[in-house]
């Protein structure tokens, strides 16, 4: 660490040296002892780093650092969320934060111990050593058998919070646009998830023509996807209930066709699939203006009418604060209802729950570009540095405390 004079400012800079030979020209020893060198090296900085990522949130909070992780350190949404959090439970263990900051531990198997010490109790000095020598796959095992050898009454507490720790996520590779689901269940219903999977890959190995059959994987997608969006039957209206999928089409009128064919969230999709997927469901228009879908309702209701709700996903397409996905998202009344706020179509915009409270909790704003797009601004730093702010602070409880003996 050292520090440097930057236009008439002293900013901390860390510095790595790195070796000016080329590494054509290294012989087999030097390679193999840089590498070394890069991965202690590597350990090193995610110790720094997750240290200032604990100063920082103590400070900040915790919206405020993963909004700086996300535009400064361009991170995605759901690792600048997981660096908080890490950070954050690091701070409980100083033997493997040391460890890292030495450049002896990966972040890998910090991230697992950290997880681990919020899960239930562990010990970091049983620990400490494989973190140092394994791999984080095999670390994992270790940390999970540390875990089930510590618990007194055969496992149950651990599969019962297991079970509190389910989770699944759906999210879109931005790499390919391809969709990725992923799950974490507990042993049980893990097990009755797979049995269900494997019972529906078999009738569908039986219906596949055996000269054109589909791999493992590409068979067991198609499973799930069958078993997520089969339609059901409603037993007392004889209704057929299915997911209802939003498709925007442009219309043009001089050649009385389709173009610019795309989902709700703007994923350009082929017209001819929209014209297919037309033919199997209910047709729900986006019209943005129109006598039969009015989109300004005023003071005559609280909450998006679905016509709506359907304008507010063809504009803002996700979230517009962290760009969660539009089906996990809220119409917010950018002027509340309470205070004579309208439900018109300009006035509302898609947050997700995480940034609805944000907005209501810690004091962000919607506010709109010239472009036409909403985005979220965060609350003005405090200028005073926090040893100012807790003087203060005592100061005030300290006259407050003199005017209530009077």
């Amino acid at each position: 660490m050292e520090k440097t004079a930057i236009d008439r400012r002293v900013a901390d800079q860390v510095r790595v040296v790195l070796p000016t030979r080329p590494v054509g020209e290294a012989t087999l020893e030097q390679l193999q002892g840089w590498l070394k060198s890069a991965f202690r090296v590597e350990n090193q900085l995610a110790g720094f780093r997750t240290g200032v990522l604990a100063e920082l949130t103590r400070r900040e909070g915790v919206h405020l650092v993963e909004n700086d992780l996300r535009e400064k350190g361009l991170r995605p949404r759901r690792k600048a969320r997981s660096e908080v959090e890490t950070a954050v439970e690091l701070e409980e263990l100083p033997r493997t934060s040391e460890g890292m900051r030495d450049g002896e531990i990966p972040y890998e198997n910090a991230r697992i111990l950290a997880k681990a010490s919020q899960d239930g109790d562990i010990d970091e000095s049983e620990l400490i050593g494989p973190a140092r020598t394994q791999s984080p796959d095999k670390f994992a095992a270790t940390v999970r058998k540390h875990q089930q050898q510590r618990s007194e009454d055969d496992g149950m507490s651990r599969l019962e919070h297991q079970r509190s720790q389910r989770f699944a996520k759906i999210r879109t590779d931005r790499t390919d646009g391809m969709t990725v689901l992923y799950g974490r269940f507990d042993p049980i219903t893990g097990a009755l998830i797979e049995t269900a999977l494997s019972q529906k890959m078999d009738e569908l190995w039986r219906e596949e023509d055996p000269r054109a059959r589909c791999t493992p994987g590409q068979r067991m997608a198609d499973a799930l996807a069958y078993l997520v969006t089969r339609e059901e039957t409603d037993e007392d209206t004889g209704k057929v209930r299915g997911p209802r999928l939003l498709l925007i089409a442009d219309y043009d009128v001089i050649n009385r066709e389709l173009r610019n064919g795309r989902l709700g969230d703007g994923t350009p999709i082929p017209v001819e699939k929209i014209r297919d997927l037309a033919c199997q469901s209910d047709i729900l228009p986006a019209i943005f203006k129109g006598v039969s879908q009015p989109l300004d309702m005023g003071r005559s209701r609280r909450t998006a009418s679905p016509a709506q709700r359907i304008a507010l996903i063809a504009r803002d397409k996700n979230c517009v604060g962290c760009g969660a996905t539009a089906n996990w998202c809220q119409s917010h009344h950018t002027i509340p209802w309470a205070v004579q706020g309208n439900t018109d179509i300009n006035d509302m915009v898609l947050l997700c729950s995480r940034c609805h409270h944000k907005v209501h909790d810690d004091r962000w704003v919607v506010r709109r570009k010239p472009s036409g797009r909403y985005y979220l601004k965060p609350p003005s730093r405090p200028d005073r540095p926090k040893a100012t702010r807790r003087k203060t602070s005592y100061h005030r409880r300290r006259r407050t405390a003199i005017r209530q003996r009077k």
